[in-house]
């Protein structure tokens, strides 16, 4: 398999030219179109990979576990990659508009489209910019862009941690957790996917909104009177796990 980048200058093409072109991302079943829009080839070689497949979106998986799947089966082919080589927009633009093309398109359901009435351009532009290119700031665009994110989740929580976090609103929580500045600590996140695990474990599932985000805000708390970096990851674990407790026997009328 060829993995290609966008060229920098069919980068600022497409992406400027949205406004006239996003049509064809609806419509187009294949990526031949690029040419005319951007003048030449588009695409420059960046190295040769094994042959691989991501998780096929017909089969009886949803959407989120198809996400949690292509996480580990992206990250496993594109180990190698650098954190800056991931960063960079040109990388993960070209893989969407080429060797994954028709996933991307298929992912966000775009074949399914009989007709275009009812499209708001506004709303659909900002979506493909999401999807196909990078938009937001430095964390969330990483995490937005369709493959990207796929990359990213492996390489902040590693293939055991990513079991860990779950299936059940894979994205959200992957979202709302690795576009956190403090989650770029290897030990607040080994202590974050201890903590997951500890429910886990005792067949206890964890709400993004009634469980990690307060988890999370808690630690952040804590880090206002020490340094977090001076814990353990078992001392991380525990901070999030007896807020977590105290949440639960609450709810049930019981004091911790």
């Amino acid at each position: 398999m060829e993995l290609c980048y966008l060229k920098g200058d069919a980068l600022a093409t497409l992406k400027t030219g949205l406004q006239t072109t996003y049509e064809k991302y609806l419509t187009e079943r294949d990526n031949s179109w690029l040419v005319d829009v951007c003048g030449e080839n588009p695409f420059v070689k960046f190295r040769d990979v094994p042959d691989f497949e991501l998780t096929p979106l017909d089969t009886e998986f949803d959407v989120g576990e198809v996400d949690f799947r292509n996480s580990k089966i992206l990250y496993r082919n594109l180990h190698f990659l650098t954190p800056r080589q991931a960063a960079d927009e040109k990388l993960w633009a070209g893989l969407c508009h080429d060797a994954f093309y028709d996933y991307v398109r298929r992912r966000w359901e775009y074949d399914k489209l009989d007709n275009l009435r009812g499209i708001k351009a506004d709303d659909t532009i900002e979506r493909i910019t999401n999807r196909f290119f990078f938009n937001g700031n430095a964390r969330e665009k990483i995490l937005t862009n369709t493959l990207s994110k796929y990359w990213w989740a492996g390489h902040v929580f590693g293939l055991d941690g990513l079991e860990a976090l779950g299936l059940k609103d894979f994205y959200s929580k992957l979202f709302s957790i690795a576009s956190r500045s403090f989650m770029g600590s290897e030990t607040l996140r080994g202590g974050f996917i201890k903590f997951l695990r500890h429910f886990n474990e005792r067949g206890t599932q964890l709400d993004r909104d009634d469980h990690i985000r307060p988890a999370m805000i808690e630690l952040n708390k804590v880090g206002g009177t020490i340094v977090l970096d001076c814990l353990t990851e078992n001392e991380v674990a525990a901070i999030m796990i007896v807020h977590v407790e105290k949440i639960f026997a609450a709810r049930q009328g019981r004091k911790i």
